[in-house]
């Protein structure tokens, strides 16, 4: 299957839908997919491909950064297909503030 590619802005806004399914679940780690953050806020099928694609972003770069507000922890595949991908995500310290 071939990779969507997202732009800087479109990763923020991903960030953002993460952190505030953190934020809503009242949770700091939670381990779940691109498709579960989607549904939650009634998003299509290509947004959950974008949100995947800046989580695998992150994951494969190693990307640790404040301005997203979280990092993942690691990844687990759902299938023996290798995707979709569980993702262990946790807030950083000053996302945690705000629950």
């Amino acid at each position: 299957m071939r990779q969507i590619r997202t732009d800087s802005t479109r990763r923020y806004e991903c960030a953002h839908l993460i952190c505030a399914y953190l934020l809503a679940k009242k949770t700091i780690r939670a381990v779940v997919t691109s498709q579960d953050i989607a549904l939650f806020f009634h998003l299509s099928r290509k947004s959950s491909r974008s949100i995947s694609a800046m989580l695998n972003f992150l994951y494969t770069n190693r990307i640790r950064d404040t301005r997203f507000g979280f990092y993942i922890l690691g990844t687990s595949p759902f299938r023996k297909c290798d995707y979709p991908h569980h993702y262990t995500i946790e807030l950083i310290d000053e996302a945690r503030g705000l629950l």
